[in-house]
């Protein structure tokens, strides 16, 4: 089996043998290769992927294609150029940290590269570079198969992951004629595809734009018209309100002249009072004098008979 880290290692020429692994090798000891069968066979095959990839560049149309080429002060696996664009492509028998294989990608491109594939395992990093996950380094008749990495749209109408394994020869001789080309599927992730399945992918998502758009438009009408609906509400509660203030001023008004209605009436009601009193006692006055007037009158009848009687 190939012990691990060292596969790794190996591919850059480094790598420090233990006591097994120096048994294997011979006793050979070095601090820049491992010669374990396991990591011999893993570095024989990366190579072999390496210069299996140049033949097909080239065949495939590409002006040149060179293994273990510099780029600036880069190294790289496999060095790419046609006409006037340069391209690189490196190969990892191993798992990628992707904040460094993303910071690699950048100086790269800043060292000139137009272009840049990872061949890698397939795992989670491959979304998130332009990258292939290739599961067997060592297929038989160099069939290598790219399980991750390759986006279609045969059942959605934008670009997803594709289902089926897609075949590195064929996405190299779409590669070099520009058929296949890398980007971004949403905000963070991406992938390789066709041309036409991008082209599939930016119409899908301009008609989707289009009909946010079309709903935004219609939001923002509606908010208008709500807005308006809202400010004519408020004027006619405003209008309400000045009518209902109106007519509290015109109620305590009313208010006011009714206490002075009242306090009038209560006034006339005691003067009322005051005079069926005095009537009241006027009346008695002049029940007492008729009486006495009676009763005088009687006394001068009684004098007037016995001046009578006594002649």
């Amino acid at each position: 089996m190939p012990c691990g880290r060292r596969a790794v290692l190996a591919e850059l020429g480094m790598g420090e043998l233990g006591a097994e692994e120096q048994a294997v090798a011979g006793g050979a000891q070095s601090r820049f290769s491992c010669h374990c069968p396991g990591c011999a066979a893993a570095q024989w095959d990366i190579q072999r992927l390496k210069y299996w990839m140049c033949a097909r560049l080239v065949a495939f149309g590409a002006d040149s294609a060179e293994v273990d080429q510099r780029i600036g002060i880069h190294r790289v696996d496999v060095l790419w150029r046609k006409g006037e664009r340069t391209f690189a492509v490196e190969v990892r028998g191993g798992p990628l940290d992707r904040a460094l294989a993303q910071d690699h990608t950048a100086r790269l491109r800043e060292a000139g590269c137009d272009g840049v594939l990872w061949l890698c395992p397939p795992g989670y990093w491959v979304p998130h570079l332009p990258a292939l996950g290739v599961a067997d380094f060592a297929p038989p008749a160099c069939d290598y198969l790219a399980q991750t990495g390759m986006l279609d749209t045969s059942t959605t109408a934008v670009v997803v992951p594709r289902r089926a394994p897609f075949e590195l020869r064929e996405f190299l001789e779409g590669w070099v004629t520009d058929r296949i080309a890398w980007g971004y599927r949403d905000e963070v992730q991406g992938g390789w595809a066709t041309v036409q399945d991008w082209e599939h992918h930016t119409r899908t998502q301009a008609a989707v734009i289009a009909r946010q758009r079309q709903e935004l438009v219609n939001q923002r009408t509606a908010l208008a018209l709500s807005r308006k609906a809202v400010r004519d509400k408020q004027k006619q509660v405003m209008k309400l309100t000045a009518r209902i203030e109106r007519a509290e001023l015109d109620a305590q008004k009313h208010a006011d002249s009714l206490a002075d209605v009242s306090r009038k009436l209560a006034d006339h009601h005691r003067v009322d009072a005051t005079l069926r009193a005095t009537i009241s006692r006027m009346q008695q006055t002049i029940s007492h004098w008729q009486l006495v007037t009676y009763c005088a009158m009687l006394l001068i009848l009684t004098f007037v008979a016995g001046a009578m009687v006594v002649k």
